[in-house]
């Protein structure tokens, strides 16, 4: 399943990632509303319009399977990222990007940066919003989510290496 990167149209969003501890699971605030399903990557959805569009990134991801690492993220730019199916794609069946068993996540708390990653070696990568960012195989197929979460739920700062410990 590919995706195809457009840069040219994006809006900056005022959406931020956070990370829920005590629910294991990612979501962007305040939500879109014009969710129309998800591709899933693990339990983590990546969450599209009607148009195929990747407009947030939501679900599970459980820290307790997490190992730390130290990471640099990639710097790209802002832009658009839009599903290219194999298949129409249906209201709220979501559909799945890996079948073989969950794929390593990597947290580095220094830097606050949280890798889930495919096989396959990125040579694009795109922006969704800050703190999310998604790298590409040369054949469009995704290699990799970046994720930074901002905040806790209740506004209280994520400690990344606080919950490392937990």
């Amino acid at each position: 399943m590919q995706f195809r990167i457009d840069l040219s149209h994006h809006q900056t969003s005022n959406s931020v990632l956070i990370y829920r501890p005590d629910e294991y699971s990612f979501a962007v605030v305040p939500t879109p509303s014009n969710g129309f399903t998800s591709v899933l990557l693990d339990d983590l959805n990546l969450e599209l319009n009607e148009i195929g569009k990747v407009i947030s990134v939501w679900g599970m991801c459980p820290h307790t399977r997490w190992t730390r690492a130290t990471l640099t993220a990639p710097d790209p730019p802002f832009g658009d990222t839009f599903f290219v199916p194999d298949v129409p794609i249906s209201r709220g069946i979501s559909l799945r990007l890996n079948r073989d068993g969950y794929l390593p996540v990597r947290v580095d708390p220094k830097s606050g940066w949280i890798l889930i990653q495919t096989p396959g070696k990125p040579v694009s990568s795109v922006k969704l919003l800050s703190g999310v960012i998604f790298e590409f195989s040369e054949q469009s197929l995704l290699c990799a989510v970046w994720l930074c979460p901002q905040q806790e739920f209740g506004n209280r700062a994520l400690d990344l290496g606080e919950l490392m410990r937990a």
